[in-house]
């Protein structure tokens, strides 16, 4: 691999919020001696929905050296722009307008530009083709502007790399951080599985309550944890059908959540869309095996049957967590493989991976692939 000469880097981060699925490298960037300094801008530290379900994203930052501007004066933003060899990396430009408006005033300086971006959402009304028509009215402008395309799974990469060759798109991952109470073995005699999200019509949790329903060979503990329009509902159907197994949690805060995900065998994730689906780094982290949809981005992550499945339709899910229940002294065997694995989307390992793209036009194999 040949990398190109370059002074140290100044990395600037523009996103919507202090992102928990990033955090984690964006602090491990500041220890590579190819970067000289790490900053992050954000219009405001969290959601208050994320507030609202036990997120607090600003203590990540806490120790770190990353340097941290919350809706910082446009001056000072342009104070970022004029160091030498600065390299500006965008996320959510279409969903926050301070950081649409930060990107655009990026385009008055010489600086390198990124931007990180999961795949069109295409759930229910978004036909692909308006993405393509929205994207051709409103950002194709910007194409000959950016330089790199960080892409959270398969399909974006796809669809990002057919708008440009002038820039280089680099498959990428979110980045977790689940406080490695690791230790934690399930010693529950019938198979626990786990789900962990909102519970809505997208996250598709009826299918997997009604594979249960159908399915004696499909006799799992299944814990729910999340809250959403469709909870009452789904709680009805679970006392109608009496499925004794099923145990609704509600919200839970996410440290909570990382101490007791260890306990359980198995995460799975039914959704009709998810640009990514962090929640899949995490489990794999804790040593978790995973049944997951074609619909997440985060199925790039299974590379092999050690690690989870990928299903299409509630038929294939029945399959794979049948499949799952028949092997599970198996799947409990390779919880070490599992945690020993998802060092390749750590913080540092991603963090290296970042650079590295950032300084070659070349092709860099995925880390999670060379395990």
């Amino acid at each position: 691999m040949i990398f190109l000469n370059a002074e140290k880097m100044n990395l600037v981060f523009f996103q919507s919020c202090i992102s928990p699925h990033q955090i984690p490298y964006i602090k491990e960037l500041c220890y590579d001696k190819r970067v000289n300094s790490v900053c992050l801008v954000v219009p405001r530290s969290d959601y208050k929905q994320r507030v609202d379900m036990g997120w607090n994203s600003r203590h990540l930052l806490d120790c770190s050296r990353v340097r941290l501007f919350i809706l910082p004066l446009d001056e000072v933003v342009e104070g970022l722009f004029t160091r030498k060899d600065v390299y500006a990396i965008f996320s959510g430009i279409r969903a926050d307008k301070d950081v649409f408006r930060w990107l655009k005033l990026s385009l008055r300086f010489e600086v390198k530009r990124g931007i990180i971006t999961e795949a069109p959402n295409i759930y229910f009304y978004k036909p692909l083709f308006l993405h393509r028509l929205r994207f051709l009215m409103q950002d194709y402008r910007f194409v000959n502007s950016i330089d790199y395309v960080y892409t959270f799974g398969s399909v974006a990469t796809k669809y990002y790399g057919l708008w440009s060759k002038r820039w280089k798109v680099v498959p990428f991952s979110y980045c977790t951080e689940t406080g490695r109470a690791l230790n934690h073995i399930s010693v529950s005699q019938s198979p626990k599985l786990l789900y962990v999200g909102s519970i809505n019509k997208n996250k598709n949790v009826s299918s997997v309550l009604k594979v249960m329903a159908v399915n004696n060979s499909c006799l799992v503990d299944f814990h729910i944890i999340g809250d959403g329009p469709e909870r009452k509902r789904l709680e009805q159907y679970v006392d109608n059908k009496q499925l004794d197994k099923v145990v609704f949690h509600g919200a839970m805060d996410m440290w909570q959540v990382h101490s007791i995900m260890p306990e359980f065998d198995i995460l799975v994730l039914p959704s009709r869309y998810d640009g990514w689906g962090a929640v899949i780094n995490e489990a794999l982290q804790c040593g978790l095996y995973v049944l997951c949809s074609d619909k997440c981005g985060a199925k790039d992550l299974l590379v092999n049957d050690k690690l989870g499945s990928v299903f299409h339709g509630r038929k294939e899910l029945e399959n794979c967590l049948s499949e799952a229940v028949e092997n599970i002294s198996f799947i409990r065997q390779g919880r070490i493989y599992r945690k020993s694995w998802a060092e390749t989307i750590s913080g540092k390992s991603l963090a290296k991976y970042f650079v590295d793209n950032l300084l070659t036009s070349e092709y860099i194999v995925e880390p999670w692939k060379v395990f």
